[in-house]
């Protein structure tokens, strides 16, 4: 046999940054939770022209609730990595040049790594990994996963600096882990949201209020076309404004794309 397979469980810190460290081309990642320590290490250690791409989940409730460092996203992106939203994303995957894969239980955070009891396996079977890098591929390029950019960074800093801190959990025994909570609604002031953004982003998102369940159709905010025209009379493409406004407060964290024209609101 010319291929291994091996369980990996925590702690495997280590092992991620030796892997991390070998790594001449690239590296690729799937987690919703990270924590900054844990991407200030991996950029250190990863060599200068090794690309590292990252897709996690977005949400503004992660990041409110502590489970997302935006620190670590920004140090990634400044320096030339890439970052993306897939905010239904829960799968964590780590590929190495395209030739290693882990598979596990574990984010990219110091629970993840060190302290709980997570659980996957490495391999470097060819026809495995194949597969694992078409996934992720496939998942980096699917129209519901978008580009985090610096700009969405300081949007959703800008916006959390007016809220008060999230309160800590009354009781911590009841759960594993607070890097595992998922709860994907956030409450917002209206008037943050309102102040925050401006043009086509704010008009949409006036339309999203004015849907009443929490769960939204393409058709529903379509809807509102006429509304929008009246606004903007000289745009006649209105129905394709919407779409790429709905992607926009997507990689703001305010909204999920469900799939077959279907969007959640993560915000209340």
């Amino acid at each position: 046999m010319d291929w291994e397979m091996k369980i990996i469980k925590t702690p495997w810190k280590k092992e991620l940054m030796n892997l991390v460290f070998e790594s001449k081309k690239s590296i690729k990642i799937t987690s919703p939770f990270v924590k900054e320590n844990i991407c200030k290490e991996l950029l250190n250690i990863k060599k200068k022209d090794t690309k590292l791409e990252l897709i996690t989940s977005f949400k503004l409730n992660n990041i409110h609730s502590g489970s997302l460092d935006l620190n670590g996203l920004e140090n990634i992106i400044s320096n030339k990595g890439i970052v993306k939203n897939h905010s239904t994303l829960h799968s964590k995957i780590y590929i190495f040049d395209d030739e290693k894969a882990i598979i596990t239980s574990s984010n990219l955070t110091n629970g993840g790594l060190l302290n709980n009891f997570e659980y996957g396996f490495y391999t470097d079977d060819k026809s495995f990994v194949s597969d694992v890098v078409k996934d992720y591929n496939q998942l980096s390029n699917d129209e519901n996963t978008g580009k985090v950019k610096q700009t969405d960074i300081d949007w959703v800093r800008k916006v959390l600096s007016q809220m008060q801190p999230k309160q800590p959990i009354s009781n911590p025994s009841l759960i594993n882990s607070t890097d595992e909570i998922e709860n994907d609604i956030i409450e917002i002031p209206q008037n943050i949201i309102y102040s925050s953004l401006k043009g086509w982003k704010l008009e949409v998102y006036k339309c999203l209020e004015s849907i009443p369940s929490h769960t939204f159709s393409l058709n529903e905010i379509n809807s509102f076309e006429k509304t929008l025209q009246n606004i903007y009379p000289e745009n006649n493409h209105i129905k394709d404004k919407i779409r790429q406004q709905l992607q926009y407060l997507r990689d703001l964290g305010l909204i999920e794309f469900k799939g077959k024209g279907l969007y959640k609101k993560l915000y209340k």
